[in-house]
């Protein structure tokens, strides 16, 4: 980050606390200091600005003895408290001058990637505030940075009884067919363990995953839950008045995908071609489905409780993925 102006820093100290500014009047202990940072990191970045008091937002600066001891607790807290280790942009709190007093100014990226957490508690800055995370905001954090692969994961109480035993077989045949490891497919748990659509948890139980469900489940949607898809075809452009049709389609990925190509083939004369499951391998999962979809569409992909819009020859086509944020499927 370019090292701000003086009147830029004056800007932002007479705006107040923000969702991305802290003011402190003087340094705060290295364990509060870490919280603060920490938080700034999860969220949207920020600066924390030492010499200010808060609520007037007078200016008051750091006196000279203290600068030593201001830089102190700052790189403290982010070398030894802050796990992983943080990194301040620049490296190190800069010293500016403002009306001629000095402040201290900690400038905090914000992270795309770990998650960080400050003597065992993963923080957060939300408005002025910095509070800690719940576990479920944690894992939904961990999902969308791309730290928890959620099709990896073990579907909720589900077991191997919820396995259609015929799909899976139908595919491990046809795999057979091209491979000359024809044996490590014999084993059924130990060949969905393989493709990653099967796991053993810390008792030996193996169950299905996310994946395992999606691709061979007899009922996918009575354990990921809402992981169905709509197709709605709007009357006009502009999708304002009631639709002309709307299919819920359930079932495996495999079947979603036949059925909402089923419902675009109603309406639209695209050249396609058949998606044959057995021509690609099982994951990753959302790396592989949006190239089953006709060369012809434009795809705008979205995170899930978004939808995929699909505009083709003046009619809409929306495909609504009422999924959790946990459940990328369309």
């Amino acid at each position: 980050m370019s090292r701000l102006s003086e009147k830029e820093l004056k800007r932002l100290v007479q705006g107040g606390e923000t969702n991305t500014v802290e003011l402190k009047i003087a340094a705060p202990r290295a364990v509060e200091m870490a919280e603060r940072l920490c938080g700034m990191a999860n969220a949207q970045g920020g600066l924390i600005i030492v010499g200010v008091k808060d609520a007037t937002h007078e200016v008051v600066a750091v006196p000279e003895k203290r600068i030593g001891e201001t830089l102190d607790v700052v790189l403290r807290a982010v070398r030894q408290m802050i796990k992983p280790e943080l990194v301040l942009d620049p490296a190190e709190p800069e010293i500016y001058m403002v009306s001629g007093k000095k402040l201290v100014v900690s400038t905090v990226r914000p992270s795309h990637g770990p998650v960080y957490q400050a003597h065992g508690i993963y923080w957060v800055r939300r408005g002025t505030h910095t509070v800690s995370l719940g576990l479920a905001e944690l894992l939904e954090m961990a999902n969308d940075r791309g730290l928890v692969d959620w099709e990896h994961q073990p579907a909720r109480n589900a077991t191997m009884d919820d396995i259609e035993r015929e799909k899976v077989n139908a595919y491990l045949a046809q795999r057979s067919a091209t491979t000359h490891h024809t044996s490590r497919f014999k084993d059924l748990k130990r060949a969905l363990i393989g493709l990653e659509c099967a796991l053993a948890i810390p008792d030996g139980t193996v169950v299905p995953t996310h994946a395992g469900l999606l691709f061979f489940g007899a009922h996918p949607q009575e354990r990921v839950v809402q992981s169905d898809v709509a197709c709605v075809l709007f009357r006009e452009t502009i999708g304002a008045s009631r639709y002309a049709d709307r299919r819920i389609l359930t079932g495996t990925l495999q079947e979603l995908i036949d059925g909402a190509e089923l419902f675009l083939s109603r309406y639209i004369v695209v050249g396609t071609r058949h998606l044959n499951l057995c021509d690609y391998d099982c994951l990753p999962l959302l790396r592989k489905h949006m190239h089953f979809l006709p060369p012809q569409l434009t795809a705008i992909s979205a995170t899930a409780n978004r939808h995929i819009r699909h505009t083709l020859q003046q009619r809409r086509f929306t495909w609504y993925n009422y999924g959790s944020k946990k459940g990328k499927v369309f």
